[in-house]
């Protein structure tokens, strides 16, 4: 019964808190710029980890300085901890971008959206991190394109790490590891996908306290791609290596 209430308060605070944050961000940047709309999205972030007893334990320095933020993709939950100490656009599917509330956000923090299954898409996303980065922003991303459902990791796209050696773009790796497995998801947003999505989300709001750990590797420089795709495996292995369940990366065969 406690648990049916904290859900409802959870969600209906979520509700309010979300729909502020994407009315405030916008005019934010329209009124006094868009670095301020980064701050006020910031706020938001840690409101709403108060708001969903999300207790976070940072292990290491966030970056000070513009950098791609490869980071592991166990739940939707991971894009409340775009809360560095720089702007930092995430990477995320087209299909939000038409969403009420959730693509107007997106789209007023010049989120880059990529649009999947499409044989240019891999090639214009590696355009428009350049371009950001060359702005001064971070980019914050999955290199495995898609959320696991775990705490496993699975290969990643060598794209991402062939712009970073060609533009020598510093690289940052965030490993997340939650302290529940009911916490990771995988959908692949095909039919089917809000109702599902919501009842996971339901579950979540029941849970009295998430805690997550993030570990935070320093920035990275590497000299060729297999360099920083080996060392991505090795430093996720290392930090989630109570939690995983296959070997690092995961056998697609």
């Amino acid at each position: 019964m406690f648990a049916a209430l904290l859900a409802v308060i959870r969600l209906l605070g979520f509700i309010l808190l979300f729909t502020a944050i994407c009315i405030a961000v916008p005019l934010t940047n329209l009124i006094l710029g868009r670095e301020h709309g980064f701050r006020v999205h910031r706020l938001g972030m840690h409101l709403t980890h108060l708001l969903l007893g999300i207790k976070v334990r940072m292990i290491g320095t966030l970056p000070e300085t513009p950098a791609l933020i490869f980071l592991n993709h166990p739940s939707y939950l991971d894009i409340f901890f775009n809360t560095g100490k720089r702007p930092a656009v995430m990477v995320a599917a087209e299909q939000f971008k038409n969403w009420p509330f959730i693509g107007w956000l997106g789209c007023s923090l010049k989120t880059i959206w990529v649009k999947r299954h499409c044989a240019e898409a891999g090639k214009n996303l590696r355009k428009e991190i350049v371009n950001r980065f060359q702005t001064g922003m971070s980019i914050y991303t999955c290199p495995e394109g898609r959320t696991s459902g775990s705490h496993d990791i699975y290969p990643v796209k060598p794209g991402l790490f062939v712009e970073a050696v060609r533009n020598d773009i510093p690289v940052v790796f965030f490993s997340i590891r939650y302290g529940s497995e009911r916490i990771p998801y995988f959908h692949d947003l095909k039919a089917g996908f809000l109702p599902h999505f919501f009842r996971h989300l339901w579950n979540l709001f029941k849970m009295q306290r998430i805690q997550v750990d993030i570990r935070i590797s320093r920035a990275h420089s590497f000299e060729s791609v297999e360099e920083g795709m080996r060392d991505y495996y090795r430093f996720h292995a290392w930090h989630l290596r109570r939690v995983l369940t296959q070997p690092v990366p995961v056998s697609m065969t």
